[in-house]
């Protein structure tokens, strides 16, 4: 048995933490836009499920614009330093950058990516709306089950490092339901409402370099300094009677798009929703998918794309046509943590985005000076290939966000979940699921999902045919239902806004 989606008329918000749905919706209450909103519920996410999405991380948006019906994209993923490279990393007896190293910290997006988008839409000023997180760095919060879950299984990791100064308490790990109290957090979020530039030119950008430098990383003022978040275009393609819009590289948002393209062409509405069939379709398109992923995605800025080649129709065709997969079987595709959000406010205005320190706790490197846990996305990076580390370049990156469209019935769609590699994999099912399967927002989310490791195992969730899957050649791990196989938001908007959010997080959703 389902929840019921939550519906509203004017306004609303879908998060992982019922807090930063509260803070987006207090500003759009107060006559703030969806941009607005935005920005109080990402920073409230930073505060709160800072072992996911801290401000020592990347993000990226998908806004639409009701008026001008167009959708923007801001690209707030970090570069690495000038004075890293391929050489550098052998040179230091690495095979690979290490997550839990300093050599794996970009130089965090998040906060001119936020900057930016308020720049250009906002509505109120960027000063209100950090009172909210601000707020509860100062005086604290109940820490959630899901920040509680991840301090328990990386107790180890967190009482040897730096972490230790604000997650233990007389020596302990705090527990679910224990007031977590962010000092330096919140003087570093003070500075940043007086000026968001403060945290790459000004004393925050001096304490995290010299933190990082202590640690062995090489990032450096100057590659603060000269970072900024870029406007760039979404991608997108047509499934069946929907426009998919997604992020552009160096996103790996284009493989959700290549994906959708095969499935259209094997109409997986014939077969049922829990399937084996539909299952093993999904996975022989996502090989696919996922080798021109691996082949062609990069930065734009040091690697040449064919993109509209490979978002197209007959690139689809070209690749369902193949039948050798020896390339792809040793991907591996990994889980790793993030947190997204939906906002919509009473002007259609509609934003999708998504925030990141890549793995659980990232770097697990804590600059206790800013209060900032940092990522670890540099260690997406590989030796060679279109994903080679460079200076200043950025990963490919697993972060992307959807935004949907259907002219005929006057609707917009936003959605999106965590999952790390699975990401594009998890947005087909979630789609599927809406346009093949016509389940509503919270049926669609809520159904078991299955995850593909790039081998020949599927993670999948109860209630699948499991034999008929196995009869197909899948190795098949069953996990209980409903497990951690991505958090997802949702919301639609035609004549009625509706609102949706998983079961498998401390996620809510309000809607007005």
């Amino acid at each position: 048995m389902f929840k019921n989606p939550i519906l509203a008329k004017n306004f609303g918000v879908s998060s992982e933490h019922p807090l930063s749905t509260l803070a987006g919706f207090e500003v759009l209450s107060q006559g703030g836009n969806a941009i607005d909103a935005t920005i109080s519920a990402s920073l409230t996410l930073a505060v709160t499920l800072p072992h996911l999405g801290s401000l020592g991380g990347d993000f990226f948006a998908l806004i639409y614009v009701n008026e001008e019906d167009r959708i923007y994209c801001i690209n707030a993923s970090g570069w690495v330093s000038e004075k890293i490279s391929v050489d550098e990393i052998l040179k230091r007896g690495y095979k690979n950058i290490i997550p839990e190293s300093a050599l794996s910290i970009v130089v965090p997006g998040m906060v001119d990516g936020l900057y930016k988008i308020h720049k250009r839409f906002g509505s109120k000023e960027f000063k209100e709306l950090l009172n909210f997180p601000l707020k509860l760095a100062e005086e604290g919060f109940p820490i959630s089950y899901s920040l509680s879950e991840g301090l328990i299984n990386n107790y180890n990791k967190i009482t040897k490092t730096d972490l230790k100064e604000v997650f233990t308490r007389n020596g302990e790990i705090l527990k679910t339901g224990e007031i977590l109290i962010q000092k330096n957090l919140a003087k570093t979020l003070r500075s940043i409402a007086e000026d968001p530039r403060i945290f790459y030119e000004g004393w925050i950008a001096e304490s995290l370099c010299k933190y990082i430098q202590s640690k062995g990383g090489i990032i450096e003022l100057d590659d603060f300094k000269k970072y900024e978040a870029e406007w760039v275009d979404p991608i997108k393609t047509e499934y069946k009677e929907y426009e998919i819009f997604e992020v552009p590289p160096n996103s790996q948002g284009a493989t959700t798009l290549i994906l959708l393209n095969i499935l259209e062409k094997l109409n997986l509405g014939k077969f049922k929703l829990n399937s084996a069939e539909r299952v093993h379709l999904m996975i022989e398109a996502s090989k696919r998918a996922y080798l021109v992923r691996n082949s062609f995605l990069g930065d734009p800025k040091f690697v040449k794309i064919p993109l509209e080649e490979l978002i197209s129709k007959e690139y689809a065709e070209k690749l369902l046509s193949m039948s050798n997969f020896e390339k792809v079987e040793d991907i591996p595709l990994r889980y790793l943590d993030t947190t997204n959000f939906v906002v919509i406010d009473k002007k259609g205005n509609i934003v999708s985005a998504i925030q990141s320190i890549y793995h659980h706790f990232g770097s697990f490197l804590f600059d206790s000076n800013t209060g900032i846990l940092l990522n670890s996305r540099a260690s997406y990076f590989n030796l060679t290939g279109p994903n080679k580390i460079e200076p200043r370049k950025r990963p490919l990156h697993t972060l992307s966000c959807i935004i949907a469209k259907n002219e005929k019935l006057n609707e917009k769609i936003a959605l999106g979940l965590s999952g790390g590699d699975y990401r594009p994999l998890l947005h087909a099912v979630l789609l599927t699921n809406i346009i093949d399967y016509k389940l509503n927002l919270q049926e669609a989310i809520e159904k078991p999902r299955f995850l593909w490791n790039g081998y020949k195992d599927l993670t999948i969730e109860e209630g699948y045919d499991i034999e008929g899957l196995k009869k197909k050649g899948h190795n098949v791990k069953v996990l209980r239902y409903p497990s951690r196989t991505g958090v997802a938001h949702a919301l639609s908007s035609n004549s009625i806004i509706t609102l949706a959010y998983d079961i498998r997080g401390d996620s809510l959703a309000i809607g007005y």
